[in-house]
């Protein structure tokens, strides 16, 4: 019994590890997606190849390391499709939204989500409720806040974009613990998201006639470096859920903002406010919070 709930800690410490790397390699996405842009491509076309890229890597280390077959019966295709709904769509729904708001309203708009997995995660039965979480919520949503910066247009039609695709990422992210994909092996799981995901938004882009390719060859290089970053973090995100579930993974999330405001301090030497420095306190607490909660009851579908 002591040497299970030994390896239960472990378990946890390792989801809350890889959660925050996911949280950190995604708020490395920034500084690569200017140099996309800068080429000539535009966001579509970034969230395209992220897909596309992951796909085929995941079909590569699937191929490598993993001896079941990648086909799926109906169940899982079905939960598949479900999931894909809402990882397709958030990227699209977030990146729309900036051609309505600013770019960090839009962002502060769409990290409404953890609040709503905690929710979410209560109202399904996946997860209770605690003292502690509550606090964490407040602190986490504080501390995005605080990231914001006023200015630029406001449009109700962008606010209402920006805060779907929360609440689709949200979505996704609550029912990828509620299904059973998390059974599935690691790789063919991430391989059949990505798959989808790259299906959802190659059909929006092309209806919507918005595919503009890089121009450079630094630009491709910077498209595929881009894929294998987001391929990476999103693995590292889904798998978190094995461990730790699905509120927790979406509060550590936080972390990606922070991330951004670090990167654009030392490498584009944005200014570091009063405000962005208590939002990195309120982040850091609520991660100390979370780390330092007793282990809930093990998930169902925990490895």
């Amino acid at each position: 019994m002591r040497k299970q709930g030994e390896e239960k800690e472990k378990g946890r410490s390792f989801g809350y590890l890889i959660s925050v790397s996911s949280a950190v390699i995604f708020g490395l996405m920034p500084l690569l997606t200017k140099t996309v842009y800068q080429s000539g491509a535009n966001s579509y076309t970034a969230a395209f190849m992220r897909m596309l890229v992951g796909t085929a890597v995941f079909l590569l280390l699937h191929r490598l390391t993993e001896k079941t077959a990648l086909s799926v019966n109906k169940k899982e295709l079905k939960q598949l499709l479900i999931f894909a709904i809402g990882y397709g769509t958030t990227p699209i729904l977030l990146y729309t939204s900036y051609n309505y708001l600013a770019s960090g309203l839009a962002t502060t708009l769409h990290f409404v989500y953890p609040v709503l997995v905690v929710a979410g995660s209560v109202l399904c039965g996946l997860a209770k409720l605690t003292r502690r979480k509550v606090i964490c919520c407040i602190l986490c949503m504080a501390g995005i806040i605080a990231f914001y910066t006023p200015g630029g247009e406001v449009s109700l039609k962008g606010i209402l974009i920006a805060l779907a695709s929360g609440v689709m990422c949200a979505f996704y992210t609550i029912y990828l613990e509620a299904s059973d994909l998390l059974r599935m092996e690691p790789y063919k799981l991430a391989f059949w998201n990505h798959g989808f995901g790259m299906l959802i938004i190659g059909v929006c882009a092309l209806l919507l006639r918005k595919f503009c390719w890089p121009g450079t060859a630094g630009g491709w290089t910077f498209a595929l470096l881009l894929g294998l970053v987001t391929a990476a973090a999103s693995f590292l995100y889904q798998q978190s859920e094995k461990y730790i579930g699905a509120q927790d993974t979406a509060l550590l999330a936080t972390f990606e903002p922070l991330t951004s405001i670090i990167i654009g301090y030392f490498v584009y030497a944005e200014p570091l406010t009063g405000r962005n420095i208590a939002g990195i306190i309120c982040i850091l607490l609520s991660v100390i919070l979370l780390s330092t909660e007793k282990a809930a009851p093990s998930h169902t579908n925990a490895a």
